[in-house]
């Protein structure tokens, strides 16, 4: 299992799944809205749909830069990002969506598969003593 290096790392990881679970949750909201309110020609309903509309497009621009930032520590791909990599074979989805899959993953169960080298990544930071990589040791 693997794990990020700082908690500023776990802390992006968070911000972008929280941002795209957002998006994912208002979008059909405001189309739902909107379709109502056509229905009912209700101005104020279709004020709500579009306010809700842009809300969530507006989440979009702060995800992408977030997204493009919290990447996973061995393949070191933007898991909450649109990339148009290839996904693992075995890389599992969510309504369609491997991003949407992660998010929940890290809001919910603290850990998530990489869609891209599908391995396991805890949301705890890594604990620099026990690196192997790390030779010398200062004793004080």
């Amino acid at each position: 299992m693997h794990r990020p290096r700082s908690t500023t790392e776990i802390a992006r990881f968070r911000i972008a799944a929280v941002l795209w679970f957002g998006i994912c949750v208002l979008m059909p909201v405001a189309a739902g809205v909107l379709l109502q309110s056509l229905m009912a020609e209700d101005r104020q309903l279709t004020a709500i749909g579009a306010g809700l509309a842009v809300l969530s497009v507006g989440l979009l621009i702060p995800q992408w830069v977030v997204g493009a930032h919290s990447r996973c520590p061995l393949c070191r791909t933007p898991v909450l990002a649109p990339k148009g990599c290839v996904k693992h074979r075995r890389a599992k989805s969510l309504f369609g969506s491997h991003r949407l899959r992660v998010a929940l993953a890290i809001l919910f169960k603290n850990k998530f598969r990489c869609p891209y080298c599908n391995e396991v990544t805890a949301m705890e930071v890594r604990d620099r003593t026990a690196d192997p990589r790390r030779r010398h040791s200062r004793v004080n």
